[in-house]
């Protein structure tokens, strides 16, 4: 303290996460990128429209796609009706071993549950990529630059 200048004040103070003193991976994109796939849907019942965000997220696996289904599910099957969608696809990614189940699993919410949907991405490939999947399946594939383009689209027709 006599090296000081100041004299600290030490306030309520925390215990640091043991996991940084341990050997093993501490699992930070796990625990701090990650948005759970629940945090990711919102309902507006005034408008009558899902908002998927997207923005960020990597699908990996075949769990990664049924937490998306069971969650898609979960929220939309209790209205008992269709709904409009904005889905935001910014910085999304899915491995190359995982995309045609993806796209399966975009191509039956979409069957399933929506009245009309926008997607969006401010990446011209993503939207290149994502529009051409998306017409293999038939089911809307055009793809917006921005969230409100999205919006103006479900807006206007």
């Amino acid at each position: 303290m006599d090296k000081l200048f100041f004299a600290p004040r030490v306030v309520d103070p925390v215990e640091m996460d043991p996991t940084i003193f341990r050997p093993e991976s501490m699992e930070l994109r796990k625990r701090f990128l990650d948005i759970h796939i629940e945090d990711r849907i919102s309902y507006n019942p005034e408008t009558n429209t899902l908002f998927l965000n997207f923005a960020g997220m990597r699908v990996r696996t075949e769990e990664d796609l049924a937490a998306i289904k069971e969650a898609v599910d979960r929220t939309l099957e209790p209205l008992g009706k269709r709904v409009y969608s904005i889905v935001n696809y910014d910085r999304f990614v899915a491995d190359d071993d995982i995309i045609d189940k993806y796209m399966d699993l975009v191509k039956y919410v979409e069957d399933k549950y929506y009245l009309k949907v926008s997607r969006y991405t401010s990446s011209g490939f993503l939207r290149l990529k994502l529009g051409k999947e998306l017409e293999k399946r038939k089911v809307s594939s055009r793809i917006f630059e921005t969230g409100d383009e999205a919006a103006r689209h479900l807006i206007d027709s």
